[in-house]
């Protein structure tokens, strides 16, 4: 295993965490004071809505939580789906993130997912139920209308972050991670983490938590608690037996919504989570994170107290470590392979598709080889730029095509390889003939893209805009439908500088023949401050929007027109229902401002300027 570092700044309004293995930085954290994550923290939540039909629930979880979260009838106690959350102790399928092990015997956790895929692809993991429960037969014991009513009130906890327009997503089973255990005071069972292999080591563990437990209480024995002595595991589960009794104190007394209590914030989260045997050491920039780390690892975690550094250089320790460099190149679609091949990483709203081109990279005289290479050099980096950019849900990873089965047996094998570091749960199936690689990673926070970067005010984040000589065509379009309308003896035309100059060398000729049809002088301005891909007419903005419905035929606007022999034409496309006209009757209004707009204004269907993705708190690394 490469040497793991950890290097945590937090001077100003955030804390930022970057982890770093061999020197590279392969995953990133951070947390704003005032956008503070709610991962794993526990609400006295609300019912305010119960949705048969999709088999869940909206929860208010109060004031400090924008957005009402999303409850999945599995999530909720005593709907019988309890076996799924330890799933894989004793035989079963190993199904959640934070119920791994048992009895895996050390397996490696990628070869075991690559195995089950097409089982995975069945029955669907338990962390995707979330996002496909509508589209999967609910197979549970109670329905949610029998379980949940308008108004009751009882404890959640956030499994996963709001991300873009969708709210959180709780859970009615608590999970309370500490050190060595992580308790779920609803589960009256224990499992160990797979990546413990020793077969002794984990009796050993399991006997100390079942003679240390109450009978009503289940634990997770996590991978950091391998080679600790009895009392460290006794402490452990007596601390979260004890801080579960304070919650449970804490919420009868509690109004719903509310707040009922908040997880530990980044710096002591890192300490609990990620500070373990490979880590050479953590890095810390501010004296009093420092002290605060230090005095958390000595009451939990004594061994690992002089591990915890503090930064004594003047460069800032991010640029001490490459780590503001990384973060930089860490946005950009592009990433250069050493031996001059790359990939090209595209996150999409439905998926991310990943492709491995061998650029420069001409090997020496055999072109499989030379393919070959060049895949395998692409599966760590693939795997370290899906931690880094904690990227989630479907991925699709387009290697370069192989004829040989042996070698792109030793492509999957080697991306396998590549994933095992990774904490967070990977499902992956077979590479196919065609070079293909589909798996999911489960997502519970933001990606980095959504954590750093915003959609582009320009193309509002399409990525695109209308190239020069397409907006100065739409003018002369928009030019020719006004014309005769406006009543002063010119038009106004503002644009930005590029099509302003193309209509003045290029299109000359045929504003003088608009100009001569309707008796008026077509006055063009080039405007700086008008965005590239918008114009205005005699003052009125006309842009690129999103359509907020599906496509229109466009027979409104015609209409309103009043060319009847161009009306029949529009209205040719068929008629709807009834009740689809009464739902689409808010979009037509749309269409028909989009019309008085230009052309410009009515946006196509695939013009969609909000590619929103969907992403794990440093919490349990027992995926």
């Amino acid at each position: 295993m490469p040497e793991t570092k950890l290097v945590v700044t937090s001077e100003g309004p955030e804390a930022r965490l970057g982890v770093l293995e061999a020197g590279a930085l392969v995953e990133y954290f951070l947390e704003r004071a005032r956008e503070r994550g709610i991962s794993g923290n526990l609400y006295k939540g609300r019912v305010s809505r119960v949705l048969p039909g999709l088999q869940a629930a909206f929860i208010d979880l109060g004031k400090t939580v924008e957005k009402k979260a999303y409850l999945y009838v599995g999530d909720i106690l005593g709907a019988g789906d309890e076996r799924r959350l330890l799933e894989g102790y004793d035989g079963g399928d190993d199904e959640d993130e934070e119920a791994e092990g048992g009895e895996d015997k050390g397996k490696d956790k990628t070869q075991a997912q690559g195995q089950s895929s097409k089982k995975r692809r069945k029955d669907g993991p338990a962390s995707a139920r979330g996002r496909r429960g509508a589209k999967k037969q609910v197979s549970h014991s109670r329905k949610i209308e029998d379980l949940l009513k308008e108004g009751q009130e009882f404890l959640v906890q956030i499994v996963k972050e709001a991300v873009g327009n969708k709210g959180a997503r709780v859970t009615g089973y608590v999970s309370l991670p500490g050190r060595h255990c992580v308790l779920m005071p609803t589960i009256d069972k224990v499992g160990v983490s797979h990546r413990i292999a020793s077969d002794g080591e984990r009796k050993r563990l399991r006997k100390i938590v079942d003679s240390a437990r109450p009978k009503d209480a289940g634990f997770i024995i996590r991978t950091a608690a391998e080679g600790a002595d009895d009392q460290e595991i006794r402490d452990d589960v007596d601390y979260l037996l004890k801080l579960w009794e304070q919650i449970r104190q804490k919420s009868s007394l509690t109004k719903a919504p509310a707040l009922v209590y908040a997880d530990l914030d980044l710096v002591l989260r890192s300490v609990r989570d990620l500070l373990r045997d490979n880590v050479a050491e953590m890095v810390i920039e501010s004296d009093e994170q420092y002290q605060r780390a230090r005095r958390f690892a000595t009451a939990f975690m004594p061994k690992y107290t002089e591990r915890i550094k503090l930064y004594q250089g003047r460069t800032p320790l991010f640029d001490a470590y490459g780590i503001e460099e990384a973060l930089r190149a860490a946005i950009h679609r592009r990433v250069p392979l050493k031996s001059g091949g790359s990939l090209v990483i595209d996150q999409g709203e439905a998926l991310t598709a990943i492709d491995v081109n061998t650029g420069s990279f001409i090997g020496k005289n055999d072109l499989e080889k030379t393919i070959t290479a060049n895949n395998l050099e692409a599966c760590d980096e693939v795997a370290r730029q899906l931690r880094l950019r904690n990227i989630g849900g479907i991925i699709v990873v387009d290697f370069v095509d192989m004829e040989k089965e042996s070698n792109r047996k030793q492509v999957w094998d080697a991306f396998q390889k590549a994933l095992a570091r990774d904490s967070t749960r990977c499902n992956i199936t077979k590479i196919s003939e065609l070079g293909l690689v589909e798996m999911t990673r489960k997502r519970t926070r933001e990606s980095l893209l959504q954590m750093i970067t915003q959609p582009c005010p320009t193309c509002s984040g399409r990525g695109v805009t209308k190239s020069a000589t397409a907006l100065a065509h739409e003018i002369l379009r928009e030019v020719r439908r006004i014309g005769a309308t406006v009543k002063a003896d010119r038009i106004l035309v503002e644009c930005p500088p590029p099509t302003a100059e193309l209509l003045d060398r290029y299109e000359r000729r045929y504003l003088d023949e608009l100009e001569k049809r309707f008796q008026k002088m077509v006055d063009i301005k080039s405007s700086t401050t008008i965005p590239m891909d918008q114009y205005k007419v005699e003052g009125r903005v006309v842009k690129v929007e999103e359509p907020s419905s599906g496509p229109k035929s466009g027979s409104a606007g015609r209409k309103r027109r009043g060319r009847s022999g161009r009306r029949g034409r529009a209205g040719g496309g068929g008629s709807g229902s009834d009740a689809a006209s009464a739902a689409d009757s808010h979009g037509d209004d749309d269409a028909s401002e989009g019309h008085r707009e230009g052309l410009a204004g009515q946006a196509g269907p695939g013009e969609n300027d909000d590619r929103r993705r969907s992403g794990l708190e440093p919490k349990d690394d027992t995926a």
